[in-house]
């Protein structure tokens, strides 16, 4: 008890130190911004109010709290009037900080939250001087576009329900069906199309242009697309695919767009590792050599690809060239692909059963791996040899990544969809040869 209260006043004291550092050293000619050591005696006040609220000394923590907040307003006040500076950044810091030495002590959030908190402020408040710059270059149309965002994913998906529909659901649909002779019986519960999940990928393949756009404001628009793309890639790698093949048509850096669609596939590989653990460990210590040469395979040809020479157009001309941060059209129609695909999949499934389990899963493996990984893991080793579940993965994931070539090629640049086709093909065949060990 008392090492973990020590650790989580050390943690605490790190959590101030860190923003003072961060504050002292975006501002090194300015004495009235707090440092290293006010920051921490702030973050320190933050966790001793939470442990004596833990140890019901409430009216010691309100205490705590109260002159916190007294000392900060009084500060505020006494220097707004004598700078004339009214920013509250450097007082939002100090709140913030106050809070995070707090939920340390209450265990109110998981610890590993709290410290993803803590990293997204000093993130934010590192980016003073770049965030200026960003503002600063902001056209009216980049603006709207961001607000078209902002109801594209902020708006319009939390209202949209999050049901599968099936055919009995349709009653039209149905009655059409049943006015023409056409049997549906076993196809009465097919699920056609879940709106939340369809347009989640619709947001998913905005929102990686819309933030591959501002890190590159940022960091470059290379480096801002491969950070977006890989970071993507842990939750759809095909629509992060589909997002940089459409985006190779508006600009001539086509091979560092390559690299960021590989680092995305990439992460997708990495979570396996996350998918399979939990379920069937003995599975994944079976594929894992296989997972880890695609892995490695992948961060190779990334690495290649982003060495490459792009043509001589400068980032900040290549920014002022592109008219629209996203389109929403390319990604409406790659989710009716999607729509497509998964209900044939699922007609396949019906059809075939369990007879057709490899046929089933490499239709499936089109709109992605997720829900056939899961399955494999579940299967393997109990209805299915770890050999066939590890030769059935091989083949949903050679024509996942195959897939993804297709739709690259369908909306994207040509010279982009050939060579991550080529990419695709070693990556697949790497993952391959371990069959030769096996």
């Amino acid at each position: 008890m008392i090492s973990e209260l020590l650790t989580n006043l050390l943690l605490a004291l790190v959590f101030g130190a860190t923003v003072g550092l961060e504050r002292e050293s975006n501002n090194p000619n300015d004495p009235h911004v707090g440092g290293i050591r006010t920051f921490s005696l702030i973050s320190l006040m933050g966790a001793l109010a939470g442990i004596f609220y833990q140890h019901q000394y409430e009216s010691l923590a309100l205490v705590v709290v109260i002159g916190f907040f007294i000392l900060l307003i009084s500060y505020y006040i006494t220097e707004s009037r004598h700078t004339n500076d009214y920013g509250i950044t450097s007082e939002l810091s100090a709140i913030t900080t106050f809070i995070l030495g707090l939920m340390v002590m209450l265990s109110i959030i998981p610890l590993q939250i709290v410290v993803a908190i803590f990293v997204v402020v000093v993130f934010v408040l590192s980016l003073k001087s770049k965030t200026t710059q960003l503002v600063a270059g902001l056209t009216r149309q980049e603006v709207q576009s961001f607000i078209s965002y902002a109801i594209i994913a902020l708006v319009a998906l939390p209202v949209l329900p999050d049901y599968s529909y099936k055919l009995s659901d349709l009653k039209v649909l149905s009655d059409i069906m049943h006015g023409l002779n056409i049997e549906v019986g076993q196809f009465d519960n097919l699920d056609l199309i879940n709106p939340r999940k369809i347009w989640m990928v619709v947001v998913l393949i905005t929102g990686i242009d819309v933030f591959g756009y501002i890190l590159g404001r940022i960091v470059g628009n290379k480096n801002g697309f491969a950070l977006t793309s890989f970071m993507a890639g842990f939750v759809s790698s095909t629509s992060a695919t589909q997002s940089l093949a459409q985006r190779s048509n508006k600009t001539p850096f086509v091979n560092h767009l390559v690299g960021a669609a590989i680092l995305a596939n990439l992460a997708s590989f990495l979570q396996i590792f996350l998918l399979v653990g939990p379920l069937n460990t003995s599975w994944l210590v079976a594929i894992a050599p296989s997972i880890l040469i695609m892995v490695f395979t992948a961060g190779v040809i990334a690495y290649v690809f982003f060495k490459k020479k792009e043509p001589h157009e400068s980032e900040e001309a290549q920014s002022k060239k592109a008219t629209a941060i996203f389109s929403l059209l390319p990604a409406l129609k790659f989710a009716g692909l999607l729509i497509v695909i998964k209900i044939v999949t699922k007609i396949c499934l019906i059809l075939f059963g369990q007879s057709g389990f490899i046929i089933s899963s490499v239709i499936a493996s089109f709109a992605g791996l997720d829900a056939i990984i899961v399955n494999l893991a579940d299967m393997a080793g109990n209805t299915i040899t770890f050999e066939f579940a590890f030769l059935t993965f091989m083949m949903v994931n050679a024509t996942n990544l195959l897939s993804k070539s297709l739709y690259s090629y369908l909306q994207g640049n040509r010279d982009f969809a050939l060579k991550f086709f080529v990419s695709a093909l070693i990556i697949a065949a790497a993952g391959a040869s371990w069959l030769l060990f096996v």
